[in-house]
């Protein structure tokens, strides 16, 4: 018989569930995460699956995985020391942004991180006009000094993002593939590959969004990809932020679209759960150890915004912009706020109570878990307060 198995890998647990594609029976399996290495905790559920089903590797024919990494890396700021090659005087780009504010007239208000920090915006004399006519050629003596510089500073990822590339790419092609030969251990991504469009500041923030998480993900997925090779699993697919899926190799050519992968399979479910019921208009809400989220289901389609910010810090809003990163790759709307199952309540100097965005995680996680965690979580208040039952949910 042929299986086909879902794996969500949050920032609390990992969860595989298995479908027979015969009988349709599913089978699902809960474990602690494991945050130093997410494969260890994949193939600890992987092997409870198997104990339960007696499932085999090589029945499994379809694998499609749910991560949160990219959003974690941009969210905890653990990603590659990144630095950026554009246009001589658009150096400053990713810090001059939009004119978009989260508090308007806030004049105290700390602006939003840059993921490339000053030093490492390096400019280039080139000039491309908007109609796509070369109006100063390419400096081709100053990449030498461009890539003795990146070696120097040990930079793990560049982002290459000139001026109006995206109507001619060959300058940021040239770089790019001096730079590939030259330092073949720093991953390198073109704006004109990632996000040929418009507007430099969207492009430009798109482009070093995935080259500060590239390496993190690379990490990960050959981790886990060679994990379940060795134990005899087939390849897997990851879900897009857009709700589809795509392979690994695709994920890293633009991790941005996968920012959303775990979230994103939580509203497909919904919307194939409503097909079942008759209903066509929803809305998902899935709850998490960290976040819980909720989108807009119209007519059995989900709603898809290009327009969408990441990361940062502050209380973010769907609603406001200008906290996070943007980028500009179809995204499910999905709105977040960070309480979730682990996320512990507070009370801050006002004496009022607060809930996250800090959360208890796997480790130790809520304090009835019983493996040493004493902040009070949401998951604690509702089985004091006799929402949860302690004995009919998964373990």
């Amino acid at each position: 018989m042929a299986y086909r198995l879902g794996i969500d890998i949050g920032g609390t647990f990992t969860d595989v569930v298995s479908v027979n594609e015969d009988t349709g029976h599913i089978g699902i399996v809960k474990t602690h995460s494991t945050p130093s290495n997410f494969a260890e905790g994949v193939l600890e559920a992987l092997r409870l699956a198997q104990e339960s089903t007696s499932v085999p590797p090589s029945s499994i024919e379809y694998i499609a995985h749910g991560t949160t990494v990219v959003t974690n890396t941009l969210l905890e700021g653990s990603g590659a020391k990144t630095a950026l090659v554009t246009t001589r005087g658009f150096r400053d780009v990713l810090e001059l942004r939009r004119q978009n504010r989260a508090e308007l007239y806030n004049l105290f208000q700390d602006p939003p991180s840059v993921l490339v920090d000053r030093h490492l915006r390096l400019e280039i004399t080139e000039r491309i006009g908007p109609s796509g006519e070369v109006l100063t050629p390419l400096a081709l003596d100053e990449i030498d000094d461009i890539i003795k510089f990146l070696k120097d500073h040990k930079v793990e990822a560049v982002a290459v993002c000139l001026l109006y590339s995206f109507l001619l790419p060959e300058h940021e092609q040239i770089i790019g593939k001096r730079l590939r030969s030259a330092l073949p251990d720093t991953v390198v991504f073109l704006s004109c590959e990632v996000l040929p469009e418009i507007r430099e500041y969207e492009r430009t923030s798109t482009t070093a969004v995935c080259a500060y998480v590239g390496p993190v993900l690379e990490k990960y997925l050959q981790n886990l990809e060679d994990s379940l090779k060795t134990a005899g699993y087939p390849s897997m697919y990851l879900m897009a932020s857009g709700g589809g899926v795509v392979s690994p190799l695709e994920a890293l050519k633009v991790p941005a679209n996968v920012v959303e992968s775990g979230p994103a399979a939580g509203v497909t479910a919904a919307i194939l759960a409503g097909k079942i019921v008759g209903s066509k208009n929803l809305i998902s809400f899935d709850m998490g150890g960290t976040t819980a989220k909720a989108s807009l289901i119209e007519n059995g389609i989900p709603k898809v915004t290009t327009e969408y910010e990441v990361g940062g810090t502050g209380n973010q809003s769907r609603w406001v912009q200008g906290y996070g990163f943007p980028i500009k790759v179809p995204v499910i709307d999905i709105a977040e706020v960070s309480a979730g199952g682990g996320s512990i309540a507070w009370v801050d100097p006002g004496n009022s109570l607060r809930v996250g965005p800090k959360s208890a995680g796997a480790a130790p996680g809520p304090v009835c878990y019983g493996y040493g965690g004493t902040e009070p979580t949401v998951t604690d208040a509702d089985l004091v307060l006799g929402y949860l039952s302690p004995d009919s949910l998964l373990g």
